[in-house]
């Protein structure tokens, strides 16, 4: 176990390298003078090229990559390179501040989003999967069935619109105020307004999840069915809900902590139309309007933070499953 944690942390600090070098090539190749986009407007070339000295722009890519993991910028003199302690991602001259600290800064919001969609759609789709596997071929598991391929096919953006419009809107006009259409209540400022303002995006990642994650299910639970000590427990007289709660669900449950825990990584990443929609300002905003205007420290710093989301979601999704399956560590 120890040597198979030892190669996961290898991989992970690989991957991390990797995502760092392409992320730093194409940047560069995107913004052909980066220089002049994060200077103010009508600046002078004298001012543009006080930005390209500092952020060392003109000098070769490599070196830039090598500055930027083992030195950075200089912001008063105080270095900023990733292999320093704390590690730090750049400086973003559009917002005055470090990219690190914008990264972190918006990171409750999207950590929120995650783990409260997460939660909502796995519980969802246990139950779901479990009943249509339970009543195979009946009208209910073909009812499920048709609505999970329904929540498939529905676009995010177009669900967090009906959303908003039937569970704010409508209910807005009509006197009852349940839900904000947008904004974002720290937890440990009020918990009740936190999941209050986080429900409607909620459920909105959680039906475009829903689908796939309850026919999982089904399928798992279906083939662990057949197996003989299935038959073996239920033969002994274990009663049927322990039988498919118990015994099945438990063993069918790998592949679905496997999924989900790359799909955590996903949303992690940044969950841009569902932020957009709802008005949270998470992670997935914060790189989109860097790219918009060109803060290529921070699009570097946002694409770092999603590979890393997915190396750790990843790690943990391994480390998981072994340890529900002993005989894997063999």
């Amino acid at each position: 176990m120890i040597r198979h944690t030892g190669r996961l942390i290898f991989r992970a600090l690989s991957t991390l390298l990797i995502v760092l070098v392409i992320a730093f090539f194409i940047t560069r190749t995107a913004y052909r003078n980066p220089a002049a986009m994060l200077a103010p407007r009508n600046a002078s070339q004298q001012a543009i090229d006080a930005i390209a000295h500092a952020l060392r722009l003109n000098e070769p890519w490599y070196l830039q990559l090598w500055y930027y993991l083992y030195r950075g910028p200089d912001i008063q003199g105080a270095p900023m390179g990733i292999a320093h302690w704390p590690p730090a991602l750049g400086y973003s001259f559009r917002k005055q501040t470090p990219v690190t600290d914008l990264i972190l800064s918006k990171v409750p919001v999207t950590l929120s989003l995650a783990l409260g969609a997460v939660v909502i759609w796995m519980t969802l789709s246990i139950l779901l999967g479990v009943i249509a596997a339970r009543r195979q071929g009946s009208w209910l598991d073909r009812l499920i069935s048709s609505l999970a391929y329904v929540s498939l096919s529905v676009p995010t953006f177009l669900s967090g619109i009906l959303i908003s419009y039937f569970l704010f809107f409508q209910l807005s006009n009509h006197g009852v105020f349940w839900f904000p259409s947008s904004g974002y209540v720290p937890l440990t400022k009020d918990p009740f307004e936190w999941a209050r303002h986080l429900a409607l995006p909620w459920l909105t990642l959680a039906l475009a999840e829903i689908g796939i994650f309850q026919q999982l299910i089904r399928a798992s639970m279906l083939e662990i069915l057949g197996e003989d000590y299935i038959r073996t427990a239920r033969a002994k007289g274990v009663p049927e809900w322990r039988v498919y709660y118990d015994h099945a669900l438990k063993a069918a449950l790998n592949p679905v902590i496997t999924l989900g825990g790359l799909e955590l990584a996903v949303i992690m990443g940044g969950a841009i139309v569902t932020e957009t929609i709802f008005g949270l300002d998470g992670v997935g905003r914060l790189a989109i309007n860097s790219a918009l205007e060109g803060d290529f420290p921070v699009v570097i710093g946002t694409t770092i933070f999603a590979a890393a989301s997915f190396v750790f979601c990843t790690f943990a999704v391994d480390i998981t499953t072994r340890w529900r399956d002993p005989a894997s560590q063999s």
